[in-house]
């Protein structure tokens, strides 16, 4: 065969595999340079009428049939065999091809190509990338893929199949690759008898016997709270709600204190998994830490009552120089405005030592809890849920579900392994974050990413220790039999690496952390069960909830009902509460529960997620095969998705919810809120500003402007452009001794000439209604500084959610304004859902409506407690003074002790600047920023 013939085999050759290739739209990285090359001899067949191009390359000419070529390029003769392809040396996106002599035409001669990069593709999970030696670039992989699954770099997945943890990561050489890290376990007792030997997370494990300690309290007369979940669901409260039953006065005594998880009313939990159950027990994720709770419980005590009922709760202050309160969040207190719980503004805060009973009516039915309202208690443990059910045949979603059990309730929060107090300090004065590191349900949780970075480096501090040979040559299933002695040194070495490097937090060593129990949650094949979600966060992680194989059928959102909805999962912001009914229809067996963090807790951040097992009855006490990990993708309807608008097919915004008719008559959400136009509108604005916050940037010594790292820069959170000061006495018990002087808005500064946005403003900030006046808020987060979320909660009352929408990455108040004078934000009259926490997309709006039929001072904060506590909310003051309902004889004051001060007449404000000095505005706001507004507006107006 001779050369030609060789050469036109080869071409034909890559013909067929190229277009193969072709119709499958990719190509990877290693054939990326041979493609291109060889795509220049394929199309010379269909352009060998191509000749030299202006490149400098002259071919030499021939008067005699050749099967060479000649060419000269810098004044230099080259020869190339027919068939030869090469590259231009100035533009590697021309190749040359030595062609064959055809027809009359017996010498060879040289064929241009042009190589076309839009024929080039490449693999899913990489990318082109241009390089100085490819013409369109190579496929560079910047993703892992396993199991149809991608994954980003330094992303972790379990897999109890094979004992495994994967990780996707890149190696010094820049390739991306799959880590593969095998689980170490402990050889099982030898004197464990085979039925109590079980498969836990891979590992084979005893079984611990059912022994139990709680004998020791045979001889004790209990006359208290044994404070444990068990004995609060036995509660006489706790019952089968009748409608013809008088209600009861349920009773509770709350002592808060400073405590500890894993204390040593633990004992040998997790390794008696008897004692993880034990009174007084708290386990978190198995890191020891600091904790402030209510009856050594978290979550605190459970209180489920009647609608109807009566309850009192003595709160007995036990903290060591801390105050505390407690706020019952999803109750109005119409009756008892002043048992709302929150300091300065409905009651002066429980001092030490001191007890303060809390008493008030079980009057709105639904899903609710109490948490404290001081400053980080909540994030530190003092939480609990508060269910307030009514009779099954008066619940309009009652058909729907068959079992509302008191073990179906999940209490969800973001967990920080330092107390919430340390954690703020480190914040708002340094250079720390404020990212939770995990997630806990009912106040447990495996912390996962710490269990897999262990693994890894038991697996690397393994690999370095023996040869490598030996490890390729031993089994997989050898590593679960290693002796005693070579697990204790492996922990000596452990102990000798932890030695020279940065201590590690808490009782790691010593807590085996994949062995701390899941949250189980029992149902039987055929029958329908109600969930109830609370979310009692305190920082900035929505989490997204859902359980393999299941859809989710949510009936309820802080304690409203709307109309059905089948979902795949359901996102929760602090302070919310979601009802979903789930149909145990799958078959027998474990599935995950699953809870994903997001915004703070995302992939960005700490990849937070946590999972609970739903066990049907006759299933194998074992943990779901599934794999584990962060990236885990619930199927379906994605319902309150966060930081989006409606008119999405596979999500749905809180706004696109339906309220039953049954609320057209309820006071404060009636259909009088649904009317055109609102008796008052505000709008409330917010962004992160850049502002010398003298709390935590003083202007003289380390200001915003001085020489401050952008790690200790803090941007302050504001409400039209103020700081909420709390005042020194509580304004509702104490209403009598205030002028509305003292209060200040938007409004009232500009008439004193002081601009907010230019300098820092903190006073307390009061919007005031009429009785019975319709209210509409138009929450606009500006997201200009960060890519951030904010959950609003309105105390006293509940509200209407007209409209949601996000418009872009940010947005100013003067566009949102210049859009609603234009009638262009959407809002929605016809059934919108009721709720009294709600989210804002940043770079969007949402909008509320109420009715203030609740006279008293009730606050409307950020529920992100960092938020809330430097002073992101304000008052509403509803009504006049004497419309309020008198406190109590003997109600407790507080305010300041200055003999001799003068009494304030005129508003209290503190501003980085003098407002003697500044002049009153001069020009109009709304009109600076027209031109800006309008192109926007043309594009919603071209959408219409």
């Amino acid at each position: 065969m001779n050369a030609t013939t060789t050469t036109m085999s080869s071409q034909n050759n890559f013909m067929k595999s190229y277009y193969s290739e072709r119709n499958k739209m990719r190509i990877s990285r290693r054939q990326a340079l041979t493609a291109q090359l060889l795509l220049a001899c394929g199309l010379l067949l269909v352009e060998c009428g191509l000749t030299e191009a202006a490149s400098g390359l002259q071919a030499v000419k021939h008067t005699a049939a050749s099967t060479y070529c000649e060419y000269k390029e810098h004044n230099v003769t080259h020869q190339k065999e027919q068939g030869a392809v090469w590259f231009d040396t100035q533009n590697n996106c021309l190749v040359y091809t030595c062609a064959a002599g055809v027809g009359t035409e017996p010498q060879a001669h040289i064929v241009v190509t042009q190589i076309d990069c839009n024929e080039f593709y490449c693999d899913v999970g990489t990318e082109l990338r241009k390089t100085a030696s490819s013409c369109c670039g190579e496929c560079v992989r910047t993703h892992c893929q396993h199991n149809n699954t991608l994954y980003a770099v330094g992303e972790s997945w379990h897999n109890d199949a094979d004992c495994t943890l994967l990780e996707c990561a890149r190696r010094d050489s820049g390739e991306i690759a799959i880590n593969s890290y095998r689980r170490t376990c402990a050889p099982v007792d030898a004197s464990c008898p085979p039925e109590r030997i079980y498969r836990n997370s891979c590992c084979f494990v005893c079984r611990p016997l059912a022994t139990s300690r709680i004998e020791e309290l045979d001889d004790v007369e209990v006359t208290q709270d044994i404070w444990t979940p068990e004995w609060y669901r036995q509660h006489p409260c706790v019952r089968d709600c009748q409608a013809d039953a008088p209600p009861m006065t349920c009773h509770y005594t709350f002592v808060v204190e400073w405590y500890q998880t894993f204390s040593k009313a633990c004992f040998d939990c997790p390794l008696n998994l008897t004692d993880c159950s034990r009174p007084h027990c708290i386990m978190g994720d198995g890191l020891q830490r600091s904790i402030t709770v209510v009856n050594r419980m978290m979550p605190g005590p459970s209180i489920e009552v009647c609608e109807g009922d009566q309850i009192v709760v003595d709160v007995k202050n036990n903290l060591l120089g801390e105050s505390t309160t407690i706020h019952w969040h999803g109750l109005h207190q119409k009756q008892t405005p002043y048992m709302d719980g929150v300091p300065h503004i409905t009651q002066c805060p429980i001092s030490p030592h001191a007890t303060f009973r809390y008493s008030f009516p079980a009057d709105n039915a639904g899903t609710h809890f109490w948490h404290s309202h001081t400053g980080m208690q909540r994030g530190d443990g003092v939480f609990g849920p508060l269910i307030i059910r009514r009779p099954k045949h008066a619940e309009p979603h009652g058909g729907l579900y068959d079992f509302d059990l008191s073990e179906h309730v999940l209490v969800v929060q973001d967990w920080i392994h330092e107390p919430g107090a340390s954690i703020f300090a480190f914040h708002h004065h340094s250079s720390g974050d404020n990212k939770p590191h995990n997630i806990l349900i009912n106040g447990r949780g495996r912390y996962y990413n710490r269990i897999w970075a262990d693994m890894k480096r038991q697996h690397r501090m393994a690999a370095e220790a023996a040869p490598t040979e030996a490890l390729s040559a031993t089994p997989p299933n050898l590593i679960q039999l290693l002796s005693s002695e070579a697990l204790q040194q492996q922990r000596n070495s452990s102990e000798s690496l932890a030695a020279h490097s940065r201590q590690r937090r808490g009782n790691v060593q010593n807590i085996p952390l994949e062995q701390i129990p899941h949250q189980v949650y029992h149902v039987k094949r055929g029958f329908r069960y109600r969930f109830r979600i609370v979310n009692a966060e305190y920082l900035n992680c929505p989490i997204l909830v859902s359980v393999d194989n299941h859809l989710l059928t949510a009936i309820n959102s802080d304690g409203y009902d709307i109309e059905a909805m089948e979902v795949g999962s359901i996102v929760t912001y602090s302070g919310e509460r979601f009802d979903f009914v789930l149909n145990a229809n799958q078959a027998v067996g474990n599935y995950w529960l699953r809870l994903k963090g997001l915004m703070d807790c995302s992939e960005r951040f700490t990849s937070a997620f946590q999972v609970a097992i739903l066990r049907y009855e006759g299933a194998p006490e074992v943990e779901p095969s599934a794999e584990l990990g962060y990236d885990h993708n619930a199927t379906g309807i994605e319902l309150n998705v966060m930081n989006r608008g409606p008119g999405y097919a596979d999500t749905k915004t809180v706004a696109e919810m339906r309220a039953l008719p049954i609320y057209d008559t309820v006071s404060g959400i009636d259909d009088d809120t649904l009317k055109p136009e609102a008796d008052y509108k505000f709008f409330v604005y917010y962004d992160f500003y850049r502002k010398d916050n003298p709390e935590f940037h003083n202007g003289d010594y380390y200001g915003m402007d001085a020489n401050v790292s952008r790690e200790n820069m803090l941007y302050t959170p504001q409400l039209n452009h103020i700081s909420l000061k709390f005042p020194s006495v509580a304004l509702l018990p104490q209403r009598h001794q205030l002028s509305d002087e003292l209060f200040c808005n938007e409004t009232t500064l500009a008439q004193q000439g002081i601009d907010c946005r230019e300098q820092f403003c903190k006073c307390h900030h009061v919007l005031q209604v009429p009785l019975n006046a319709v209210v509409e808020l138009i929450i606009v987060d500006e997201g200009f500084t960060f890519y951030a979320n904010h959950p609003f909660h309105l105390h006293g009352n509940a509200f209407r959610v007209i409209g949601l929408e996000r418009l872009g990455e940010n947005v100013t108040i003067e566009m949102i304004k210049q859009l609603d004078q234009f009638k262009l934000l959407k809002r929605n009259l016809i059934n919108p859902p009721v709720k009294d926490t709600v989210t804002v997309p940043d770079g969007g709006y949402t909008i509320i409506r109420f009715e203030a039929y609740n006279p008293g001072y009730w606050l409307f904060h950020c529920h992100i407690e960092f938020h809330a506590e430097i002073g992101m909310a304000l008052v509403l003051k509803v009504g006049d003074d004497d419309k309020m309902v008198p406190v109590p004889h003997n109600f407790p004051t507080c305010g300041d002790y200055m003999p001799g001060a003068r009494d304030e007449t005129s508003s209290t404000i503190e501003t980085t600047d003098s407002p003697a000095t500044r002049a009153p505005p001069t020009k109009d706001i709304s009109a600076r920023h027209l031109a800006t507004g309008l192109p926007l507006i043309a594009l919603i107006l071209h959408q219409l």
